[in-house]
């Protein structure tokens, strides 16, 4: 009965081949031979898509059972075995003798193209003892393939091949975006940033939050980054695509939505920046009658709450005020994971005595002369100083000086024991011993020294130096002894740490003029709220402001709103030298009863790139740009015709 049955499917199978489809025929009879795509075995839409499991659920419980499974052809071995995937995982599937007994099947397995798709019905069975994959999650079964259709087939070659041993360069995966994202790990990535949004939403929404759309076409905004303008039909009038909900979300408090989120899409020029995307996507928040601690504390548990991992991080989160994080890491999002931190040793130079290098004494009398200094300890100098100067030499030339009389006044050492840089050769004894004891060399221990008149621009490059030195240490770490190599930036270790105290004023060296450390809708602290009202004292005032950092990734950051109409007006005219024209609307807003609010925007392309362990954020976006900002699959941007601009009033320069 069951072989009656068994060959009763089978001549089903091939009968309903004739079953009536829109076959686009139409659309091929021009077509060269040699791109014709057989259409016979796609002969029904709906025809064998009543899948009962995906190829990852199987194992040895369904041992028995009858599957009907749909995927792709992942791989084809020997004739007789195919690997089969789908969003789930892989399975292999068992081309036994009794199949291929009949010649179309034969025919039909000899012309299967790898990724083709195809739907496989069969019986689970426990693989052969010896032949299990401990490699595969479904490793230890295999389906004997009772019948199979093809769905579509795949042209014979692909632009790459879709194996985790064959990672396709980036130039070739983003103009092939939708083959690249076939492969398991970027969709692992994009289901990981769902369940991180999906749960997200679920913690805004049971604390009375309420998801709020706002325009993404606004007008432009004084300050900040680059804008992208959106023309229309009146001469001269543009729109500009928002870079944050900022305004919109601040109205809303003064609307009296006392709590406010949304998943926004926000726009930015920044293509000449690299690791960004024109546009990009974060969890937007604010609340009302709120202290920093209030959102602060909110984040750590939305953070907790939607943790993908089994092991939660602990909170509340350690806190670091901006001057340490300068002082100590050479930038306000410190990564915390390890060690290498940067020490100030200008406190060992007595100006009476010498280095005994001309180029540094000759610097002894300026007062912004400095010296920064990081210890490599013995564990991990598995450098060479020529290795670790490259490195210097590399950043410093990548570093642009204002003034390129500070660029002249820097000088790098190392010293290793015995070991020591040529310049460094000349260092007198006496300073050597008071920075081995100060510092606490050991013996193989490797100091690092960078002399300056410039502390901000010498802490700058000695924090970067530093994320250089922890990766190129772990690079030959990992060469050398592989999976066991205890690495200072492993990826699977989370370390969180808020950024707190930030000036709320920076002087920029470029344009000799006030701008705003975050953006210019931050409040003062209470304590010094008469200094912003009297425009005194400015680089001293400490704004309500505060980051959350990941490994040295700033994944949040947000503050504490002016809600006086009065004092953001002082802030931008007076203080920023900004054009409030631009600005009526939200300052008029808040004369009309805004109540104090603040809040925080979660970066979620960076926070998730951080969870997947990547540092390219193209790898938690579905269809990202790439550097240049420009869509490689689609070619965008592209020509408009010439109709199209003259309606909108436009006229291209520098193009033909």
């Amino acid at each position: 009965m069951s072989l009656c049955r068994c060959l009763g499917n089978r001549l089903k199978l091939f009968s309903n081949i004739d079953l009536t489809i829109n076959r686009y025929i139409s659309s091929q009879i021009n077509a060269p031979e040699n791109n014709f795509i057989n259409v016979e075995q796609n002969s029904n839409f709906r025809k064998n898509l009543s899948r009962t499991h995906y190829c990852g659920q199987l194992d040895s419980k369904l041992e028995g059972q009858n599957v009907s499974l749909c995927g792709w052809v992942q791989k084809k071995r020997f004739k007789n075995f195919l690997i089969l995937r789908d969003v789930k995982g892989l399975v292999q599937v068992v081309l036994d003798d009794y199949f291929l007994k009949q010649q179309s099947n034969r025919d039909m397995i000899e012309k299967l193209q790898e990724e083709s798709v195809i739907s496989v019905k069969g019986i689970v069975r426990r693989r052969p003892q010896g032949q299990e994959n401990p490699r595969m999650k479904t490793g230890s079964v295999e389906v004997i393939c009772n019948s199979l259709e093809i769905l579509n087939e795949c042209r014979s070659k692909l632009p790459f091949e879709i194996s985790d041993f064959n990672q396709p360069n980036e130039l070739v995966s983003l103009k092939y975006r939708y083959l690249n994202l076939r492969f398991a790990k970027l969709q692992q990535n994009l289901i990981t940033r769902s369940n991180f949004v999906n749960k997200a939403r679920q913690f805004l929404n049971e604390q009375n939050f309420v998801d709020i759309e706002t325009p993404t076409l606004f007008r432009r905004t004084p300050g900040g980054a680059r804008e992208f303008i959106v023309p229309t039909n009146k001469p001269g009038q543009f729109y500009c695509l928002t870079q944050s909900p900022q305004q919109f979300k601040q109205l809303l408090m003064v609307s009296g939505f006392d709590r406010y989120y949304q998943v926004a899409k926000c726009y930015r020029d920044e293509t000449f920046k690299p690791e960004r995307q024109p546009e990009f996507t974060q969890i937007d928040i604010e609340m009302s009658f709120v202290t920093d601690e209030d959102i602060i504390s909110l984040i750590e548990n939305l953070v907790h709450y939607c943790w993908p991992f089994e092991q939660k991080p602990q909170i509340p989160f350690n806190r670091m005020k901006f001057q340490e994080a300068m002082d100590s890491y050479g930038a306000d999002k410190p990564d915390v994971r390890f060690g290498l931190k940067i020490n100030n040793m200008t406190h060992l130079i007595i100006k009476e005595n010498s280095f005994g290098i001309n180029r540094i004494d000759n610097l002894l009398e300026n007062d912004k002369f400095n010296v920064q200094a990081i210890k490599i300890p013995k564990e991990n100098g598995i450098l060479t100083l020529k290795e670790i100067e490259k490195l210097f030499k590399e950043i410093f030339e990548a570093t642009n000086f204002v003034e390129t009389e500070d660029k002249d006044t820097f000088t790098f050492m190392a010293i290793k024991d015995s070991d020591v840089t040529n310049i460094a050769k000349h260092l007198k004894t006496d300073f050597k011993n008071k920075l081995i004891a100060e510092m606490r060399l050991d013996d193989e221990d490797t100091c690092i020294l960078l002399c300056s008149c410039n502390k901000n621009k010498a802490l700058e490059i000695m924090g970067k130096l530093r994320l250089n030195l922890a990766d190129k240490i772990d690079e030959k770490n990992l060469k050398l002894k592989g999976d066991k190599a205890i690495l200072l930036r492993d990826p699977k270790i989370f370390n969180f740490v808020w950024v707190v105290e930030f000036p709320l004023f920076t002087w920029n060296e470029e344009n000799n003029r006030w701008k705003s450390t975050h953006h210019p809708f931050t409040a003062p602290i209470d304590e010094h709220l008469n200094l912003v009202k009297e425009s005194r004292d400015l680089e001293s005032i400490i704004g309500l402001h505060y980051d959350l950092v990941l490994n040295g990734n700033e994944v949040a950051g947000g503050s504490i709103r002016i809600h006086n109409s009065e004092l953001q007006r002082h802030v931008l005219e007076n203080i920023l030298k900004e054009d409030t024209s631009k600005l009526n609307h939200l300052i008029e807003a808040l004369s009309y009863g805004a109540p104090p609010h603040g809040g925080i925007a979660i970066g979620l392309d960076r926070f998730i790139a951080c969870l997947c362990g990547t540092q390219n954020i193209r790898n938690v976006i579905a269809f990202p740009k790439n550097q240049a900002g420009r869509d490689l699959m689609s070619s965008a941007p592209s020509n408009v015709p010439q109709e199209e601009l003259d309606y909108y009033n436009l006229i291209c320069k520098g193009t033909e």
